[in-house]
């Protein structure tokens, strides 16, 4: 109990910022779960089925803490909060998901992704994610893009690793992931030249260096110039997974919303919106769910950065896109400060009111 009493006090301090509420009926809902529980948030929409957070709620792994606060009308922007890692104006639009992770108060965070408003806030924060539109974990409604695209959104997990995110997203879909070995695979990846970083860096390099370190795959380049643009990039996954015998696509993004904000709306007004928003970072991950795949982030030591594992709709294509992930997070080394200030259990530091005024009471009746 002491545990989730801590949590709690963290999750107060952010009440009116990340966090929106917190559950009223966490008490009760604590009874039978295990000794330690995972504590998740839930984004702040009604577009996220009853069904997916019953299932949540129910199960003893995990216990429902905090209702985390979304961007204004789904945007891919929040300027009402900060990101603590990058200290720009927070992705959205599932952005107080992983700031309330980073702050230790919650373990993972629901959330939900139509234009990359779950792939991306995670990996401006540095955390692993995974949507899953090509297993069906789809939100209620349909709805257009900003840049005019209709598109059904999809449910996703932001979590601390690769493995909590497969755990909570087979409770989600209600149904395991196998354990079959890895197979060797196909991986389409970026041709050389044909997308630059906002860091000045060539994407191809940046996936070869992190591909380098595993083993069983054979790699196709493509073409990806302007994926940038969601029509373009829509078009490279589509055109990919058309390939014979090509199982996934793998890329290199970010750093999100660190040079420039990756936002839609600023575009319609003129040179000065153009300007603000190059450079923002997020390639594939604005189109992976309007092509109905299973996307996983995982994160670099670079800011705001991270491999982006696509895989085509179904099953058998998300265990390869999991499985991929997997090893690809075992050879990546984040640093050390980020264990020490993000991943290590926050514990609650601030006043505490009672225990200062029992003191103050008990001071004045040993006065008198």
């Amino acid at each position: 109990m002491s545990d989730l009493i801590n949590k709690v006090k963290l999750a107060g301090r952010e009440l009116g910022r990340s966090v929106v509420d917190l559950n009223p009926n966490i008490t009760e809902e604590m009874k039978g779960k295990n000794i330690k529980p995972l504590y998740f948030g839930i984004k702040d929409t009604n577009q996220i089925p009853a069904a997916m957070i019953e299932r949540l709620r129910s199960d003893k792994r995990f216990v429902w803490l905090t209702v985390d606060k979304a961007s204004n009308r789904g945007r891919a922007l929040d300027t009402d909060l900060i990101n603590p890692v990058t200290y720009r104006v927070m992705t959205g639009s599932s952005s107080g998901g992983p700031i309330n992770i980073i702050k230790g108060i919650t373990d993972f965070a629901i959330g939900t992704d139509g234009g990359g408003s779950v792939l991306a806030p995670a990996m401006s924060c540095q955390l692993p994610s995974m949507i899953g539109a090509g297993v069906g974990t789809l939100v209620k409604n349909s709805k257009k893009s900003t840049d005019g695209q209709l598109f059904t959104g999809s449910v996703g997990v932001i979590g601390k690793s690769i493995h909590m995110i497969k755990t909570v997203m087979e409770c989600l879909m209600d149904e395991r992931f196998s354990n079959d070995a890895f197979r060797k695979i196909k991986i389409v990846i970026p041709k050389k030249g044909t997308v630059i970083c906002p860091d000045g860096r060539d994407m191809h390099e940046k996936v070869m260096y992190y591909l380098s370190k595993i083993d069983g795959y054979t790699i196709e380049e493509v073409d990806m110039t302007g994926i940038e643009n969601r029509k373009t990039g829509m078009a490279v996954i589509e055109e990919s997974f058309e390939k014979e015998n090509v199982d996934l696509i793998v890329t290199c993004e970010g750093p999100v919303d660190v040079y420039g904000y990756g936002e839609t709306i600023p575009q319609f007004f003129g040179t000065p919106g153009m300007e603000i928003t190059k450079n923002h970072g997020k390639f594939l991950i604005r189109s992976a769910n309007m092509c109905q795949t299973t996307a996983l982030t995982i994160p670099v030591e670079t800011l705001a950065s991270g491999l982006v594992v696509i895989g085509k709709k179904g099953i058998d294509s998300a265990i390869q896109a999991i499985k991929l992930a997997e090893k690809l997070e075992k050879v990546i080394e984040m640093p050390e400060v980020w264990k020490n200030y993000f991943i290590q259990e926050s514990q609650f530091t601030g006043l505490e009111l009672k225990e200062i005024n029992a003191f103050h009471h008990k001071t004045r009746e040993d006065a008198l």
